[in-house]
């Protein structure tokens, strides 16, 4: 991944494909690196359409699938991120193509160490703040994520409740980058809500 300290979108799966092209325009000109399409209810050809018509308004080498492998791979996009009933690491890199990425999710050091070890590009680590959408669920705070970006140097990606005002405590634990959901998705101005991380994200001077 880039020096570039990194800001990823995950779509929720609750809006419409002219819904999302709307947010992921507004939000790449207010300075995101990568969308991930996270759409569990659609089937492999309606996350092909969502990927081409992405493309018409971001760079293909900003999208992201989430578990669909195979549209990842046909579709050439930047890469897949795998969840836990996808294919694996080693069986993914079988399907995509060199210089696709693969990420994976970790909730724990050992989730991080069994990812690590099947040589993903990069990881996304939370929830970390109390999260709209992990009702009920603790965050996990920042503690055992310093704990993990100490040990590996595969990037980590902090994500769960993370607000512009909460960015420099998940930088600080060491993390590449932060991936947010309703705060840029649910956003009335996607462009200035992304600015606000980036701004954020840049500002940053830490290591």
């Amino acid at each position: 991944m880039s020096s570039t300290r990194e800001l990823h979108v995950i779509t929720s799966g609750r809006h419409s494909l002219d819904e999302a092209l709307r947010m992921a325009e507004a939000a790449y000109a207010g300075g995101i690196n990568f969308l991930h399409i996270r759409e569990k209810q659609r089937t492999a050809k309606e996350c092909m359409d969502w990927v081409k018509a992405l493309a018409n308004v971001i760079p293909l080498s900003a999208l992201i699938v989430n578990d669909r492998v195979d549209v990842a791979a046909a579709s050439g996009c930047a890469g897949a991120h795998l969840a836990y009933h996808s294919l694996s690491p080693a069986e993914a890199r079988m399907v995509l193509k060199n210089g696709q990425k693969i990420g994976r999710s970790a909730h724990s050091v050992e989730e991080a160490q069994q990812a690590i070890a099947a040589q993903v590009d990069y990881l996304l680590y939370g929830h970390i703040f109390a999260s709209g959408s992990k009702p009920g669920l603790a965050p996990r705070g920042t503690t055992e994520l310093a704990q993990i970006t100490a040990r590996w140097d595969t990037p980590i990606i902090g994500l769960g409740g993370v607000t512009p005002d909460r960015t420099a405590q998940v930088l600080k634990a060491g993390c590449a980058g932060i991936a947010v959901l309703s705060g840029i998705t649910d956003a009335t101005d996607a462009k200035s809500a992304a600015s606000a991380y980036r701004e954020a994200l840049d500002r940053w001077e830490g290591k």
